[in-house]
């Protein structure tokens, strides 16, 4: 309890502290000061039940949506109401059409926690994979509020299994309902809950992938690069940038589609230096040249790299380099394009499933990068091989969705008494 309440002391401290020189920081700022304002001209709005929906970041909303759009369905006459931590989940995911509301979530207090309740007063609670807030937690369990922690997943290295995440421990038996991803999470959190529903539902990730591929999105500009292979380095951190840097020169022949993790101007700037030849798209899109020549184009955009990765002939994925290890593999595997990724992978299972599958490659440094590439370009059947391997993964592995409406109809019953 004392670690959790000087995280709250001094979280926003720091933010403000660094906001004049981090980006994230100042939006998170600004955001948490008109929060209560925005939650209440919202609030009169609500015109139905309340299901609310919380997401800590992006990544969460995304695998969060299958499950979003499946309640609308499945109960139309609830709203839903989708609050988020971090401002680039909140300022580029707010306005979905499967979203009723969007907003901030205060930051947890006792205070913060019934003011919350009292305003939008949820019928049911879903969060997102990771995300644990006490107070909130607590005050849904005095009030009875069914609350559910879908696509999650445990790991031995967790806080909870530490002797000194005691008070994390008690926040497990607050959900009335626990829905993971696999079995290890299940065997890892069954002793420390007595009365939660807890289940193996999957991961939702993977149906999400398949509604990016049934309703992608064509890119118009992509017809006006050079016709020659296309790599797309997604999500990458300057880890990546340096090693892509590196051997740009032998692999020159190709498109080289860069779209950075972080798109800010600072980050942006950054990734530019490492290629002095690159061109923004924001600047491109302007153009209408033909390019007759392989180019590095920066992407400084955001929401568009999903549907970049139909138009690639290998994919790269960034963050395998860092500490906090790799993004999404699956937004590139559904497309049946080959996979490659850095060193740290270990705390993600589908990019783990995907290379025991076949259709994912890990790479260790910069000599292993250009071998598989020189591998996938020479070899034609090799690489059409892992490109099937990684859809056909992903296309095994989907229905975590219904899974988890399941899972919650056996427990929620809505205001009418209809069940889910």
């Amino acid at each position: 309890m004392i670690l959790y309440r000087l995280f709250l002391l001094f979280y926003p401290i720091l933010a403000k502290l660094i906001s004049p020189f981090n980006e994230k920081a100042k939006y998170w700022v600004e955001g948490q000061q008109k929060v209560w304002e925005e939650i209440s001209l919202l609030s009169s709005q609500v015109k139905g039940p309340i299901i609310w929906v919380h997401c800590a970041s992006y990544g969460e909303f995304e695998q969060g949506l299958p499950i979003i759009s499946a309640l609308k369905k499945t109960y139309p006459t609830h709203q839903i109401w989708v609050t988020f931590f971090s401002p680039s989940g909140y300022l580029h995911q707010k306005h979905h059409l499967d979203v009723d509301f969007a907003s901030y979530l205060p930051l947890d207090s006792p205070t913060s926690a019934t003011r919350w309740m009292q305003m939008i007063q949820p019928k049911c609670i879903l969060f997102i994979k990771y995300e644990f807030w006490y107070y909130y937690l607590k005050q849904a369990a005095v009030q009875k509020i069914p609350t559910f922690l879908v696509s999650a997943i445990f790991r031995p290295d967790q806080i909870f299994f530490k002797f000194y995440g005691g008070f994390y421990r008690t926040m497990l038996p607050l959900f009335t309902g626990i829905l993971v991803q696999d079995f290890t999470s299940k065997t890892l959190i069954s002793p420390l809950l007595k009365h939660a529903h807890l289940a193996i539902s999957g991961d939702t990730r993977f149906d999400r992938v398949l509604d990016i591929v049934a309703g992608k999105e064509t890119i118009d500009w992509i017809s006006r690069l050079a016709h020659v292979e296309t790599i797309v380095a997604g999500s990458t951190w300057e880890q990546d940038h340096v090693m892509i840097e590196s051997i740009l020169d032998s692999w020159d022949r190709c498109n080289w589609i860069i779209v950075p993790h972080h798109v800010d101007a600072a980050a942006i700037k950054t990734c530019q230096s490492h290629f002095p030849n690159s061109i923004c798209l924001s600047e491109w899109i302007t153009q209408s040249n033909q390019m007759e020549k392989p180019m590095v184009l920066i992407v400084d955009q955001i929401g568009l790299l999903s549907h970049l990765y139909q138009y690639a002939t290998i994919a790269y994925i960034g963050g395998g380099f860092t500490k906090d290890g790799i993004h999404n593999v699956l937004e590139a595997a559904v497309f049946g394009k080959p996979v490659i990724w850095g060193p740290n992978d270990s705390k993600y299972q589908e990019a783990i499933g995907l290379r025991n599958a076949f259709g994912g490659i890990k790479i260790k440094n910069t000599k292993g990068l250009i071998n598989i590439l020189e591998k996938l370009f020479n070899d034609t059947a090799f690489s059409k091989a892992t490109g099937d391997a990684a859809v056909k993964y992903v296309q095994e592995h989907a229905g975590a969705t219904q899974k988890t409406i399941d899972c919650i109809k056996q427990i929620y019953v809505s205001p009418t008494n209809q069940k889910l």
